[in-house]
């Protein structure tokens, strides 16, 4: 037995020197970025600006690959079968942390590699402007007078935008009634239709309504009020402590060699760094939300924890 130990050590400090030449070699070969989402897509045009930006400061072609299906579960089991070598990474988003407790799932977190938290998005709470609710004070003191009442479409049965949403009634101490939708473009599409009384979705997609006049924002979930909406509260300020985000982030199968994770994640936060990267987020209405590997899987098993916590509040 002591003899075996003592091979087995002897092998992977042979194996060091070997891991720190495949880092200075990387990338030798083209790259390749799963997504979940279909063309088009949010996520999709995330990855597919940090794509074209990677290939300029990496010196090799980084493509785009399409596996939809599953909210994510196929992409994942994809990159679970590639080689743990840097060369084929995901792009993915915080529904992550809904997938694991999924009766469907296989994988788990220690499966996988995070390599860095690129951006953040927000969540609004958004009304038709034939309401009566002017403002956020007015949905919730209606809300706790008539609970239940108040129908809020959302993204999927479980969800970020859920989580966010089933933290801030807690808070504000109201109950409303969740209705489901397969994304935020179809929720948004009922509350400008009147099928719902309000939505929670992301600010940067409420944009072209808000112009055609057709909705308005009440509040948003981030730190501070927003650039593009600066008359519009966060409810934070209106005396909730809900402060929560969307993110996307990029990472590959666990195995990958650290200097090769490093690597990547200092080329990411490189180009967040570019012009070009700061006009995507203006332009989609959200902020540059950087993480490392250690940080951002932290904050992965943070929404893990808090996912759980709502699904077993809420009987899910």
């Amino acid at each position: 037995m002591k003899n075996y130990i003592k091979q087995l050590v002897i092998l992977l400090l042979a194996m060091l020197p070997l891991a720190g030449a495949q880092a200075q070699q990387y990338p030798a070969r083209p790259i390749t970025i799963l997504c979940w989402s279909a063309p088009g897509s949010p996520v999709d045009i995330y990855a597919r600006i940090l794509a074209k930006l990677l290939t300029a400061e990496l010196k090799q072609n980084v493509l785009v690959e399409n596996r939809t299906g599953g909210s994510g579960i196929i992409m994942v089991n994809t990159l679970l079968r590639a080689p743990a070598d840097g060369y084929v990474i995901a792009a993915n988003t915080i529904t992550l942390a809904t997938l694991f407790s999924e009766p469907s799932v296989t994988f788990k977190p220690d499966d996988m590699q995070m390599i860095a938290r690129s951006q953040i998005d927000p969540y609004g709470l958004i009304v038709h402007t034939s309401t009566p609710f002017k403002t956020i004070d007015d949905l919730v003191a209606f809300a706790r007078k008539k609970p239940e009442y108040i129908n809020i479409g959302g993204v999927f049965v479980m969800s970020g935008h859920r989580v966010a949403w089933e933290v801030f009634q807690q808070a504000a101490g109201i109950k409303t009634t969740w209705v489901p939708y397969q994304g935020g473009g179809p929720a948004l599409t009922a509350v400008a239709g009147g099928h719902v009384d309000a939505a929670t979705t992301n600010p940067g997609n409420v944009k072209p309504m808000i112009a055609a006049g057709k909705v308005r924002v009440l509040a948003v979930s981030s730190d501070k009020r927003l650039d593009d909406f600066p008359d519009v509260p966060t409810y934070k300020e209106r005396g909730w402590d809900v402060v929560r985000y969307q993110w996307r982030g990029i990472m590959t199968r666990a195995g990958t060699p650290r200097p090769v994770v490093d690597r990547l994640a200092a080329a990411i936060q490189k180009v967040q760094q570019s012009p070009e990267w700061k006009v995507y987020l203006k332009q989609v209405t959200q902020l540059d939300g950087f993480q490392g590997p250690d940080e951002f899987r932290a904050q992965l098993l943070k929404d893990m924890h808090e996912n759980d916590l709502v699904k077993k509040k809420l009987g899910l």
